[in-house]
């Protein structure tokens, strides 16, 4: 995996790439053209929402500009997030209907990759793989495509979801609406204004409180003591366990107050919501952190500064005046 996501970075995911700063400054216009007259109202339209953030990952990942049925088709790694988080076991009772409808999505997947003839990044990238080299490039296309569906498309569409309901003070439909106060932020013209004063924090603490990813799951280093309910229990090397990152993004410890809404906190780049400290100082203490995190974010500033009428200048202007 160390080995992919190094591939993953330097060919696709590095913010210093010429083809990645081109292609980002030319969503905008992108989006422009197809969606002219954007309102606040449109946020409330998940379909478009989804559709544009899948045509925005491909675009800056491949520099293609998808239609709008093969963008449809991108927008099931969102719209089966349902399918993907159920176990084995459930799947099997429910006779495999998931795992073939995910079967059936990276089918189609990889037929838009050819569609569009951008087979060769993925050629290129095997071949810098030395002995995980796949033996087959079509095998490499649609692992790497399943990360980019799952986590670049179907994440980013989660993340944009909750922001455009935070904006207009509606509570995302996977959220829990006891852990979520706007506080001050209590309409709609106000939410608005914060999100225009700093586009970032803005979307950190959105998504602090409602991360699009909620859990992982990762091995034990080494043997660990582990105190459960008083009591100490020893957990081997290897055990598999999950851990919450929704939780630890509540940890009153680190968030004061942490289920109200608070986009002028000072430390949002502690948030584990991309599985890490991103943007922090330890940020390399994170070894599994999303190798996506600026791709998602930026995409979420697109589109979301594309509905509300933020210029793509104005955006990156307080972005290098650092925010968080």
């Amino acid at each position: 995996w160390k080995m992919i996501r190094n591939v993953l970075h330097k060919f696709m995911l590095d913010t210093g790439l010429s083809a990645y700063k081109t292609r980002m400054g030319e969503l905008s216009g992108l989006l422009a053209k197809e969606w002219p007259e954007p309102k606040v109202v449109d946020l409330s339209d998940k379909g478009r929402l989804q559709r544009s953030v899948a045509k925005c990952v491909f675009y800056v990942l491949f520099g293609k500009w998808v239609e709008e049925a093969d963008a449809d088709d991108l927008t099931g790694w969102r719209t089966f997030a349902f399918w993907f988080i159920l176990p084995r076991l459930v799947q099997r009772f429910l006779f495999n209907i998931g795992v073939n409808k995910v079967k059936k999505l990276r089918e189609k997947t990889v037929g838009i990759v050819e569609k569009y003839e951008v087979q060769d990044v993925f050629e290129n990238m095997n071949k810098e793989l030395g002995r995980w080299k796949r033996p087959m490039d079509v095998k490499f296309c649609d692992e790497i495509m399943y990360v980019v569906g799952f986590a670049g498309i179907g994440g980013t569409c989660a993340a944009v979801e909750s922001v455009a309901a935070f904006l207009q003070c509606k509570i995302p439909e996977e959220a829990s609406a006891k852990h979520i106060d706007f506080g001050e932020y209590d309409t709609m013209e106000k939410m608005v204004s914060a999100y225009m004063k700093n586009p970032e924090t803005y979307i950190r603490e959105t998504v602090r409180m409602d991360p699009p990813v909620t859990s992982a799951t990762t091995s034990l280093k080494e043997q660990t003591t582990i105190t459960l309910a008083g009591r100490d229990f020893e957990m081997p090397q290897g055990l598999l366990n999950q851990y919450v990152l929704s939780m630890a993004n509540r940890d009153e410890s680190v968030f004061p107050d942490p289920s109200k809404f608070n986009p002028d906190r000072p430390n949002l780049n502690k948030a584990l919501t991309w599985n890490g400290a991103f943007g922090a100082s330890n940020e390399s203490d994170f070894p599994r952190i999303c190798p996506g995190r600026h791709l998602s974010l930026d995409i979420v500033r697109t589109v979301i500064g594309h509905v509300l009428g933020v210029s793509a200048e104005y955006d990156r202007a307080l972005s290098a005046a650092g925010c968080c």
